[in-house]
């Protein structure tokens, strides 16, 4: 029980630093240090992105259960008896399939975020909207080119 508990806090303090911590401490002098230190980790682990870093912790968490279901630290006993009998083996498959399920759930997040291209306000623009509006159009294919470019720099600079 303790096990999880540390897992929970460390889970929520990643939680929040991804979602808030890092920006607000980005804003203050002392902390620079810290991200010289931290920045190689985060790309590292998981690209900067937080959409990564929720994937990986999707993962992490399914394997963890997993772990604890095998080693016997996780027990359905206790709630057995208030499942009818002729549920039983539904139930008994849906826990053991929900580490399995998490784990894939945060591999296709994380799939599905590297092969992300475009910023959300581009993607949410109606197909019908950009073929009426050409400057439109124009706009995002400046910034489809811009994006083409910084990729290709950052691949040769990776290279060298």
């Amino acid at each position: 029980m303790k096990t999880l508990i540390i897992l929970a806090v460390i889970t929520g303090l990643l939680l929040w630093y991804a979602l808030q911590g890092r920006e607000w401490l980005k804003s203050k002098e002392w902390s620079q240090g810290f991200f010289a230190w931290i920045e190689p980790v985060e790309i590292a682990l998981y690209k900067k992105s937080h959409t990564i870093l929720i994937a990986r912790l999707k993962m992490l968490s399914g394997v963890i259960l997993t772990t604890l279901t095998q080693i016997g630290a996780i027990d359905l006993t206790p709630i057995m008896p208030f499942v009818p009998d002729k549920y039983e083996p539904y139930v008994r498959a849906a826990f053991n399939l929900l580490p399995l399920v998490l784990t894939l759930m945060g591999a296709v997040d994380e799939k599905l975020r590297n092969a992300t291209t475009k910023p959300i306000e581009l993607v949410a623009i109606p197909e019908k909207t950009v073929a009426e509006n050409p400057e439109l159009a124009a706009v995002i294919e400046v910034a489809e080119i811009a994006k083409a470019e910084a990729v290709q720099v950052v691949v040769e600079a990776r290279a060298s």
